[in-house]
């Protein structure tokens, strides 16, 4: 009788302590995920790393025309302003055919990294603010710092602006409509990739992966 009560809570005792075990793995895996703000200041290559490759874009998204591997220029973080913005230190840029076409939901990615945290913020302010852009009404899950999802009601655009750290994304999705989808995975995609490159490892994300997740929550 004796031994019987004392094994007893020695299994429960167990059980509770790989549960315990289980759920700290559980919840480390989600704690990683969360957005690790971008400090690091990236290479020109590793900035063209980050830059999602054929297979890694959003479904029926392959490079277009521009190619990844150029450097990008103040003026696509600028966005026609006619000055470098204050504290632009490096970016990539380029742009993706949908199934083949430059003419129907084409899309156009400019990645910029600034000096400082407050620099991005100034230009990523200045992005959001640009005139005959709106908000879309229902603004998708967040990706980031901060985030936002525009839409030009002349041409159909959407846009997502993000910003991580020192780091500002853009994506255009050309006659998108109201749907954001593309855009969001994107930049989401984009920002995971510079996460894992600044962890220090190979940049593997794709935007397959990230919609899978997004599905999830």
């Amino acid at each position: 009788m004796t031994r019987s009560r004392i094994a007893v809570p020695a299994v429960l005792l167990a059980a509770l302590a790989l549960t315990s075990c289980s759920s700290g793995s559980e919840d480390k895996p989600a704690k990683e995920a969360n957005d690790q703000p971008i400090s690091k200041q990236f290479s020109q290559g590793e900035i063209t790393q980050a830059i999602p490759d054929r297979g890694e874009a959003p479904a029926g998204y392959d490079p277009g025309s521009l190619g990844k591997d150029r450097p990008g220029t103040a003026d696509a973080c600028a966005r026609g302003e006619g000055a470098s913005p204050k504290g632009w230190a490096r970016s990539g840029d380029t742009n993706y055919f949908y199934n083949g076409s430059s003419r129907e939901r084409m899309m156009d990615l400019a990645v910029c990294q600034f000096d400082t945290p407050e620099n991005a913020k100034t230009a990523y302010a200045a992005w959001t603010k640009r005139e005959g852009l709106n908000p879309l009404e229902t603004q998708p899950t967040s990706v980031g710092e901060e985030s936002t999802f525009l839409v030009s009601k002349n041409s159909g655009s959407v846009y997502a602006y993000t910003r991580s750290g020192t780091v500002n994304i853009e994506v255009k999705v050309a006659d998108a409509g109201e749907d954001a989808a593309a855009a969001r995975d994107m930049a989401a995609t984009v920002l995971k990739r510079l996460q894992q490159i600044q962890d220090g490892k190979r940049p593997t994300a794709t935007a397959a992966e990230i919609a899978a997740a997004a599905q999830k929550k």
